[in-house]
């Protein structure tokens, strides 16, 4: 008998209808994802809320579709869009569809929204394929524009009815008046080396002195302008590294009074120089240097009467190869830097939900490497997040002051030649010199030119310290002419010299990169010039520098610095104001 009466109960049980969460205060859910309540801090706020999402999802009540279809299209960020993204396919109500395929077919959205997209898709039986706008899901099928940058014919089949979203698609965010907007979303990453160490490019333009002015009493105008660019790219590889640096530098100016009268002046320094090298072992190389540089100037001076005007052009050039051989490597390690102080301002506001590993922090370097040409670091900070999210090491979603912080880390521009490591250089140069002389009888006479022969040495260091707060860092140099000519005496010059500098990056209290403090001195001795009996004459300068670089934006700002330097019995004492402006910045850096 006991054994029937079980038989009763499974088989009431089996023929029951399933029982789903029909009871559940669908209007009180959905009042609490969509404000927060007075008596509930916004984090217990975030939690109750994705709570409420899912268990809106489990409901099976379409009162909660147009909810949860605001959350899917409108939370980008939060986990709760990925939540109300399930709980629509399990809902099952067709409405969703557009909204869904809108979604999956977003490249701008995290793969993982889109697979979810398409995932709650398959549950409504419907495809990822068709449009948002034009005549709708219906008829004779998908048409209109679909999805992508100008729009594409929607594709055929039986539609579900009504009428589209309208649009022409979803591949542009808007446009403005320089253009259309960036799209959102991690950028496709580059394919540099897979065993690339560090690299480094950066575009700076820079500018001293520049005014423009005319004087009323004596009828004169004056211009005159300093600048300079600079571009800078580096990439180390395991087994070989190599980098280039090309710049210019203008100078000139003109004062333009009344008459024929006139002086003006200009100088354009201009150059580069590239090295490769190739290592036979860890911290063992030998490659090769090439240096390039030129300088024209020009001066004129216009007098009343032309027979007493005066015009000098000259050219320098100095080319310059070698062969090297070394022992270490030095390396720009501002990418790890960034990748260690994000792991520490998410450690701080108790959002780290596990470390960063190697991996991960290639994907985020390699990201923000393909945003660097990016005037603004927000769509860095948008992949960022999203790159953080995905892979479980950010917790939720980031508020506005962390979300604050997390930016603070992306803009930073004192990661820039962040030195770390040890680099000793042995090679032998050759040089071509072309040098402008003293004006004689109207000619320009050059006191040396051709070829001039050296052994050269070349050492760097670099430590950062103190949470990457504190930079130690050194360079030496030697040279020395071998095989001078004795007819005409030619000066054989040995010099020497060393720089230690020593850096302190400063913050605000919410990661702001202000500025940094620097201090530095150099030593040089040489004797490269020749006194009245033909003998090499020796010159010592003992110097030291003090300064403070204001940081404006991303790889701009501006540096004040006291100088003072005792240079072969000499005191000189100055001061320098320097600004300059970035274009571009960009590192990389194994951990």
């Amino acid at each position: 008998m006991r054994g029937a009466i079980a038989v009763v109960v499974v088989a009431i049980a089996a023929t029951a209808p399933p029982v789903h969460a029909q009871n559940a205060d669908v209007p009180g859910l959905i009042k609490l994802v969509e404000s927060q309540p007075p008596d509930m801090d916004r984090s217990t706020w975030k939690e109750k809320r994705r709570d409420a999402a899912r268990k809106l999802g489990q409901s099976k009540d379409k009162r909660a579709v147009p909810t949860l279809i605001k959350l899917a299209e409108s939370e980008t960020f939060d986990i709760i869009g990925e939540i109300a993204i399930e709980g629509l396919g399990n809902i099952g109500d067709s409405s969703a569809v557009p909204a869904l395929q809108k979604i999956a077919n977003d490249s701008a959205r995290d793969k993982s929204q889109r697979d979810l997209a398409t995932k709650a898709l398959g549950k409504l039986g419907a495809g990822t394929s068709g449009g948002t706008g034009g005549t709708g899901t219906g008829g004779t099928g998908t048409g209109g524009t679909g999805t992508g940058d100008t729009g594409t014919t929607g594709t055929g089949g039986t539609g579900t009815g009504g009428t589209g979203a309208g649009g022409t698609g979803t591949g542009k965010i808007g446009s403005a008046l320089i253009g259309d907007k960036p799209e959102l979303g991690v950028p496709e990453l580059p394919a540099l080396p897979e065993d690339l160490l560090a690299a480094s490019e950066r575009v700076t333009f820079s500018a001293g002195s520049a005014s423009l002015a005319y004087d009323t009493s004596r009828h004169r105008s004056s211009f005159d302008a300093d600048v300079a660019g600079l571009y800078q790219k580096r990439i180390e590889q395991e087994r070989i590294a190599w980098g280039w640096n090309a710049g210019a530098h203008v100078i000139a100016g003109i004062i333009n009074p009344r008459g024929r009268e006139q002086t003006r002046g200009t100088q354009v320094t201009a150059g580069g120089d590239a090295d490769v090298r190739y290592y036979v072992a860890p911290t063992v190389y030998v490659g090769g240097r090439a240096a390039l540089g030129t300088q024209v100037s020009y001066v004129a001076d216009l007098e009343v009467d032309p027979n007493n005007d005066l015009r000098d052009a000259r050219f320098a050039l100095d080319a310059q190869g070698a062969l090297v051989a070394g022992y270490g490597r030095l390396l720009d390690v501002g990418g790890a830097i960034r990748v260690r102080r994000l792991s520490r301002t998410l450690d701080a506001a108790r959002a780290l939900g596990k470390p960063i590993d190697a991996a991960l922090a290639r994907r985020l370097q390699l990201t923000w490497w393909a945003l660097r040409r990016e005037r603004s670091p927000y769509r860095a900070l948008v992949a960022t997040i999203a790159i953080l999210r995905e892979a479980g090491v950010l917790l939720g979603e980031p508020d506005a002051g962390l979300s604050y912080e997390i930016l603070n880390v992306l803009r930073d521009s004192q990661l820039f030649l962040r030195p770390s490591g040890l680099d000793l250089q042995l090679g032998v140069g050759e040089s071509y010199l072309v040098r402008p002389g003293d004006i004689q009888n109207g000619t320009n006479t050059a006191n040396e030119e051709g070829r001039v022969e050296q052994v050269l040495f070349a050492a760097g260091y670099g430590l950062q310290v103190a949470d990457d707060t504190v930079e130690l860092s050194g360079t030496a140099y030697g040279r020395m002419r071998v095989l001078a000519p004795d007819n005409p005496r030619q000066p054989s010059p040995l010099a020497a010299g060393a720089m230690a500098r020593f850096r302190k990056f400063t913050y605000g209290d919410h990661g702001d990169p202000f500025g940094a403090f620097d201090l530095t001195g150099d030593l040089a001795v040489s004797n490269d010039r020749l006194n009245a009996m033909g003998d090499n004459q020796k010159g010592l300068r003992i110097g030291g520098q003090l300064g403070f670089t204001y940081q404006l934006n991303q790889a701009s700002g501006v540096r004040l610095a006291a100088t003072a330097a005792l240079d072969t019995g000499e005191l000189f004492i100055g001061a320098q104001l320097q600004a300059t402006y970035g274009f571009l910045d960009a590192t990389f850096a194994g951990l």
